[in-house]
């Protein structure tokens, strides 16, 4: 088992802002793909087949530059979270309960961490909006299982 202190919450944070920027990375390369694809199409004589592929690649970039969007807004949450200790859960709060260890940030689910699991958890999830408040020894029940809070940094 990993030792809990602030150390690894600080490693979890950075790990969480490498994670959201190799996402952004490939998001750009796919949309400079997508880009040149479309700059080096040329008009042919297949006609509504070419306007269709034009048209497809077009849907792409604007799903691209939604993500882009949510993953820049992701890395500016990141950045702005007080990664100091916390005596009650809270946003940047990292947890370990009786079942799993939780990092309350931005959604990005279970991510493996030298071998243990950790939970990345939006503070607006049902499960961080019932820990929100909480304090050491507090607990709550989630989908029939108690979750008992060990330990909070």
């Amino acid at each position: 088992m990993i030792d809990f202190n602030l150390k690894l919450k600080t490693r979890v944070h950075e790990l969480c802002i490498q994670l959201v920027k190799d996402k952004i990375k490939l998001m750009d390369d796919l949309y400079l793909s997508n880009q040149n694809a479309l700059d080096s199409s040329t008009k042919s004589s297949a006609g509504d087949k070419h306007e269709t592929s034009r048209a497809m690649i077009h849907l792409d970039q604007e799903k691209l530059s939604s993500q882009l969007l949510e993953l820049n807004k992701s890395l500016r949450i990141l950045s702005q979270i007080n990664i100091l200790e916390h005596s009650s859960v809270k946003m940047g709060s990292l947890f370990k309960t009786n079942h799993s260890i939780f990092y309350i940030s931005i959604g990005l689910g279970k991510v493996s961490f030298n071998g243990t699991d950790i939970f990345i958890m939006s503070p607006v999830s049902p499960l961080s909006q019932r820990f929100i408040g909480l304090n050491q020894h507090d607990s709550i029940e989630f989908n029939g299982i108690t979750q008992n809070i060990l330990s909070i940094c």
